[in-house]
């Protein structure tokens, strides 16, 4: 066992592994258990080294597939995980319980991944319960001593935990009560299976008929563990690998979802999530959040744990893992070991600080391009990925979903809470809204993050009041803009995402006061044109204006469409001092569209003057249905520049000028059916400011400028013809899940840095969606 071995090809020669897929039953308390958790690992971090592991243990993981029936192993690491787990709850310091624990959830986590990809979920958790015969006999006698000396107590859900959360939809009080009481009773048989639990439940006399839900309890078991860890273990740089594990477990758990087709509300592994982890919920997700808000980087050594031992403990551990020396040298995925140093987790401690430190620095310090490489931030990256999962699923309102809950109704630490309007009662938890907001502003470029935003904005009232209060707006609106002005670099989803955030945030008019008084200088990322200074609100009209644009051109998305004029159009009655290429843009966005609806007339024309009725039949009606929709844009771009000349006509001369310049676009449709209503009160600026304009000699574009600047001071509005305030408010679809719900698996698909087998995924519809 002690044995060398020069590569992972070699890994299933190694006794310790050969003896866990073997056939023999491995009691919980054989010393062996203390062998094979002795060894150290380089954790695969990529997902090429995470593929090379999938490879290496293919083998001894078909063994043990094969052979689990008989020996029960899986469920007796999972109990020895469990024992481990609540050893090192109680002991945070003991770096060699650490290590103990990290590498049971590391097994633990790479057999559940290769049954789930070569079985179904109830394989799966067959597997997790099969026990030897030797091993149902001694739990039989154990449950029914139990049985015989278990204390009567009230199972009501308000009594059932003091850390139960607050559910503010009445309709879930009988499922939530339901599942505190099976709750209590798995805890109680946990305690019956000789585990070291702390569980705060108290024990029920119903533990015959927890003991008729195998699948459930050992699950839950393990779940609830793992959820603890994360819950009372602080992250520490030598906790750093125990709480990625635990994520990566959770993340590898739920994946179950990925190969198969059963909705999540009929999946046992996403109800004990949602039914039976009600009372960690909250602090778990809190915990999740801290992580993003902190993105600790992974410390130096992550990538040998056993370095941050003491020489008493690294005596303990040499001890045991002589015989294990073998799995030690093969776990090395091409990393290097780090040395041992006394003063590591000093040095560790303090880079923690010093980036929290930097974190939470004004984001006025900031340079506008800083972004985070999130992807090598490990823990708050699975952080995420666990959110979005999690609060993703059972989203209709007749599911309980308590992570969706705790999410969107969290508060600020740093103010007192309140009830907001179409905010549920309080309480749930709180977090540092300016820490959590700085986090953001570094890391909207990503997918996840938002996606992550999305549902805060649309559904956390608390945080969305809090986002639109900054003075600093400009640090999160600038990345997003620029996530959407690169939109050819990215996922469509994520420019969706970028562009309802928008849409959100524009139906407030302090936001859409306030971002024409931020001036943004010195701007790099916008390649259109070089603009030494423009205000953010001048910016935003032009990066969406430019996505209209390009989405006419290349991607011919009506729903794109709408919602850039959408959020236009919220904008436009506090459009204030629009640059003149702001002017120019908007002129010739509706230019733009004239030139489209002419094209398509034109077609319709040639197509009616063919001899092949039914082709042409078909034609027509296509290009029909285009000439709709061209029309219905060119109305949302009239109704866009009424409503800023009706509002703020004495704030926004340039615009005039550009009008008066392309005043032939307008003219066009006076008379048209379709177009006079809406160029009426532009007809009206025309008519007034041309016949000003004639009748002066001196006609420089500095002496005109200053003409049309003091007409528009002196322009009565009520010469405007009233239409109503253009107001949109965004809208999340009926099923959201049949969207969110495979967009976020591709992301976990795509960026989770773990490798999936995808020929036997049946979550995405088809090969060629974005993964």
């Amino acid at each position: 066992m002690g044995a060398e071995f020069s590569s992972l090809d070699q890994l299933n020669r190694n006794e310790c592994i050969n003896r866990l897929v073997n056939e023999e039953r491995i009691d919980e308390n054989d010393p062996f258990w203390n062998q094979l958790l002795s060894f150290t690992i380089n954790l695969p971090l990529t997902k090429a080294s995470s593929k090379k592991l999938d490879e290496s243990i293919a083998l001894s993981c078909q063994k043990f597939h094969q052979n689990n029936p008989s020996s029960g192993n899986y469920s007796s690491l999972i109990r020895v995980f469990s024992r481990r787990a609540n050893a090192t709850r109680r002991m945070t310091d003991n770096k060699l319980m650490i290590l103990h624990t990290t590498n049971a959830l590391f097994i633990i986590r790479c057999i559940t991944k290769y049954l789930i990809e070569i079985e179904n979920e109830l394989a799966l958790l067959e597997q997790m319960n099969f026990r030897s015969d030797e091993a149902n006999l001694e739990l039989e006698k154990e449950t029914e001593s139990n049985f015989d000396n278990q204390n009567d107590y009230s199972t009501d859900s308000s009594t059932a935990s003091p850390k139960r959360l607050y559910n503010p939809n009445k309709n879930y009080r009988m499922s939530k009560s339901k599942s505190n009481h099976e709750s209590a009773l798995l805890d109680s048989q946990e305690n019956s299976f000789g585990n070291e639990s702390d569980s705060d439940m108290p024990q029920n006399n119903d533990l015959v008929e927890s003991n008729s839900k195998k699948h459930e309890n050992i699950l839950y078991m393990l779940i609830k563990n793992i959820i603890q860890l994360c819950i009372e273990v602080p992250v520490k740089s030598y906790t750093y690998n125990l709480h990625l594990e635990a994520l990566n477990t959770l993340l590898i758990l739920l994946s179950s979802q990925m190969y198969s087709k059963t909705p999540a509300n009929e999946s046992l592994i996403f109800d004990t999530f949602m039914q039976k982890m009600d009372r960690f919920v909250s602090d778990f997700v809190r915990v999740l959040l801290k992580n993003l808000i902190q993105q600790m980087p992974p410390p130096s050594n992550i990538h040998n744990l056993s370095s941050y031992l003491s020489n008493e403990e690294q005596n303990q551990r040499s001890f045991v893992s002589s015989v294990a020396s073998g799995l030690w040298s093969v776990m090395t995925f091409g990393f290097g070991s780090a040395k041992t140093s006394t003063d590591q987790s000093n040095q560790e401690d303090e880079s923690e600080k010093s980036f929290l430190s930097n974190l939470s620095n004004d984001s006025s310090n900031q340079n506008q391009d800083e972004q985070l490489d999130c992807s090598s931030r490990y823990l708050a990256w699975q952080s995420c990925h666990i959110l979005l999962v999690l609060s993703n699923n059972c989203t209709n309102e007749s599911l309980y979903n308590p992570y969706r809950l705790a999410l969107f109704h969290f508060t600020d630490t740093q103010n007192t809470p309140t009830n907001l309007p179409n905010s549920e009662p309080l309480p749930w938890f709180s977090i540092d809204f300016s820490k959590l907001f700085q986090m953001f502003t570094r890391t909207v470029h990503t997918d996840q993050y938002s996606l992550l935003l999305y549902m805060l904005i649309h559904r956390n009232q608390h945080f969305k009041m809090f986002i639109l209060s900054r003075l600093q707006i400009d640090s999160l609106v600038m990345p997003l803009l620029k996530v959407i002005f690169t939109a050819p670099e990215r996922n469509s989803h994520h420019i969706y995402m970028t562009l309802i955030i928008i849409l959100i945030l524009s139906e407030d008019d302090i936001f859409n006061k306030t971002i024409h008084t931020i001036t943004i200088k010195k701007l790099i990322w916008y390649t259109e044109r070089s603009l030494s200074e423009i205000s953010l609100g001048g910016l935003l009209i032009l990066v969406l204006i430019r996505t209209i644009q390009f989405n006419m051109t290349r991607m011919r998305d009506k729903y794109l469409h709408t919602n850039c004029l959408a959020a236009l159009a919220n904008m436009s009655s506090k459009f204030q001092n629009l640059h003149p290429y702001v002017c120019q843009r908007i002129n010739s966005l509706f230019n733009m569209l004239t030139r489209k609806r002419t094209k398509i007339i034109t077609q319709i024309n040639e197509e009616n003057s063919k001899n092949d009725t039914e082709k042409n039949e078909t034609a027509s009606k296509d290009l029909l249905q285009d000439l709709s929709i061209i029309e219905e844009l060119m109305k949302m771009v009239l109704e866009i520049i009424n409503s800023c000349l009706t509002n703020s006509l004495h704030h926004n001369s340039d615009l005039v000028y550009s009008i008066l310049y392309h005043k032939s676009i307008y003219l066009q449709f006076r008379d048209h059916p379709t177009f006079q209503d809406l160029t009426q009160n532009i007809d009206t600026v025309i008519t007034r400011f041309s016949h000003e304009i004639e009748s002066v000699e001196d006609k420089t574009i500095e002496n005109l400028r200053e003409i049309i600047t003091m007409g528009a001071k002196q322009f009565s509005r009520e010469r405007f013809r009233k239409f109503p305030e253009l107001k949109f408010k965004y809208v999340e679809e009926d099923q959201p899940e049949d969207f969110f719900v495979p967009y976020v698996w591709s992301l976990v698909y795509k960026y989770s840095n773990l490798y999936w087998i995808d020929h036997t995924i049946d979550l995405f519809n088809s090969p060629n969606n974005n993964r």
